[in-house]
């Protein structure tokens, strides 16, 4: 009873004296509250009056006596806004000392230093910030050091200092994958291409694997030395079959080098495992509007309009943008005008707005009102220096589909008149004057175009297609044809090109190899009547007819088909 009696009357003591220390503690919180509001606004005011050291100082110290992560970001955006290096880097290791377990302040110091050349320095920032970065997010961090590291000045400090780093990060399989990757861009930005294609080769053997070793590998597809095969990247796919993102990178890169026919089977591998990847189906849309299956595209395009909403905005835009353009030249070509019209009616605000005017004017044009149509190109603002040209090159277009080919003709040589070494220009010019039966006219302007672009491979291919086509100067036409095709291998066009000249040259065997080639690679009618000609030609006529019905089918008005159609005397 004594005890318990001893308790009960200290019990209201101890209660008394909890609330004097509350009431103690509240007072001093509130006064330093106070303070700080004092020091920040004092801060803020300095800096407005164009004293960016006094406000950095007094906002640092605010956030030393408050460890408020808002304060120290503020302070590091100060310093970095004044371009004091040395000062940011301050705030951000008082910030990383403060919060010792927050990745923020030591991503924000790393990059700091990086970018003041401090890479030896950065080692112990990048060993603290990938320690403490939760284990869900520390492959995307690796992905990004292997990109940050490589784009440093001092390659060589950037190497030792991540290969350091990095090696504790090789061996557990769920990071494995993306510290080799890492690693192997490092390797690659320092000029150690064989280590870097084996840490790739690393990378890409690392189960389970992340995103990262198929995107290097898919970077590693044109490199000049050590490339990856393609082999090998598919092979990867298929192991890891959930890895999306890579597929689409690989589908863009094959879209990118004119492999359309393997750019396909990628995002129709897509569309089956993920259906619900809208990007997949703009591209899709896209390659199939190429190659004229117009269903298969209208199905695609508004397959990713039902799933565009889950972009992000820009993205979203952009797309929708292309979609609707898209559909409306499907409509277009159908003869639907009023539908084609409803899509370029849906199209919001855009910077793009020339290329929706180009559509709405071939419309016009496609309807018989060419002046019109001519009349909304030249009265559009121009919104990008190239516009004044695309809009020139447009209204040619116009005339040359008006069938007003001389007029079109007459409009670029005023043009190269006012601009002689516009290339584009002059291509255009170019195609024109064989259309006019000018070749001597075409040759020049082609001839003028490599020499203003060396690397020019559609006016090397051009130049060279028309002399086999013309049966003239056929080892010449041969050699500017095969520069075209060192320039875009694969690229369907060029092959046929190549096909047609070894026709010439009588090397039919070849000239098949060649075009069943180009044909595998792109359904094209010109390539199909290619093809069907050389057929017809080696006695292989019932294959022959089959391509060319399959040509009329893809392209029922494409002019080499009549012309071939009518050479060879048949009528499908």
């Amino acid at each position: 009873m004594c005890t318990l009696g001893n308790q009960a009357t200290a019990a209201p003591q101890t209660k008394t004296t909890q609330s004097a220390t509350t009431s103690n503690t509240a007072a001093d919180n509130s006064a330093l509250e106070a303070e700080l509001v004092y020091m920040v606004l004092l801060g803020e005011m300095q800096i407005q009056a164009g004293h960016p050291g006094a406000g950095y100082s007094l906002i640092l110290e605010a956030a030393r006596k408050s460890d408020h992560p808002e304060l120290y970001r503020r302070a590091v955006n100060i310093a970095v806004q004044s371009r004091s290096g040395d000062a940011a880097l301050a705030a951000t290791k008082a910030w990383a000392s403060a919060h010792k377990r927050s990745p923020e302040p030591l991503r924000i110091a790393l990059q700091i230093m990086l970018n003041l050349n401090q890479i030896e320095g950065s080692q112990h920032q990048l060993d603290q910030l990938l320690d403490i970065t939760p284990e869900a997010e520390r492959s995307s961090l690796l992905d990004a050091i292997g990109q940050t590291y490589a784009r440093t000045s001092d390659h060589s400090a950037a190497l030792r200092v991540a290969t350091q780093s990095l090696l504790k990060w090789q061996h557990p399989p769920s990071t494995a994958g993306s510290a080799w990757a890492a690693l192997s861009r490092i390797q690659l930005a320092a000029g150690l291409t064989k280590q870097a294609r084996e840490s790739l080769d690393n990378s890409l053997n690392a189960t389970p694997s992340t995103p990262a070793p198929g995107l290097l590998a898919v970077e590693w597809l044109n490199t000049a030395v050590e490339p990856i095969a393609h082999e090998r990247l598919q092979r990867y796919l298929d192991a890891h079959p959930n890895l999306h993102t890579v597929r689409l990178a690989y589908a863009r890169h094959l879209l990118g080098t004119s492999q359309w026919a393997e750019s396909e089977k990628q995002l129709l591998t897509l569309s089956t495992h993920q259906p619900q990847l809208a990007e997949a189906w703009l591209m899709l849309g896209a390659l199939q509007l190429q190659s004229q299956r117009l269903a298969d595209a209208q199905a695609s395009l508004k397959r990713y309009l039902d799933l565009s909403s889950s972009l992000e905005p820009e993205q979203r835009e952009r797309g929708d943008t292309q979609a609707y353009l898209s559909l409306a030249q499907i409509a277009e070509q159908q003869k639907q005008f009023e539908e084609a019209r409803q899509w370029l009616d849906r199209i919001g605000v855009t910077e793009d707005l020339l290329r929706i005017q180009l559509r709405r004017a071939s419309l016009l044009n496609r309807e018989g009102k060419l002046q019109e149509a001519i009349e909304l190109i030249r009265a559009t603002p121009e919104q990008k220096a190239t516009d004044a040209r695309a809009k020139l090159l447009a209204e040619a277009q116009l005339l040359k589909d008006a069938k007003q080919t001389a007029a079109a003709f007459k409009l670029l040589n005023q043009a190269i008149e006012q601009a002689p070494d516009d290339a584009d220009v002059l291509y255009e010019q170019a195609m024109l004057a064989e259309k006019l039966g000018r070749f001597a006219d075409m040759e020049r302007s082609l001839r003028r175009v490599i020499e203003i672009e060396p690397n020019n491979a559609h006016a090397h291919n051009a130049l060279g297609y028309s002399l086999a086509d013309r049966n003239e100067r056929l080892p010449q036409a041969k050699e500017l044809i095969e520069k075209a095709l060192g320039l875009l291998p694969n690229d369907p066009f060029i092959l046929d090109s190549l096909g047609w000249v070894e026709f010439r040259l009588g090397n039919t065997a070849e000239a098949v190899r060649l075009l069943r080639n180009a044909m595998q690679l792109r359904a094209d009618a010109e390539i199909a009547a290619h093809l069907g000609e050389v057929l017809w030609f080696i006695g292989e006529r019932e294959e022959a007819l089959r391509i060319l019905r399959q040509a009329h089918t893809l392209q029922p008005d494409s002019e080499t088909l009549q012309s071939t159609l009518q050479r060879l005397g048949i009528r499908l």
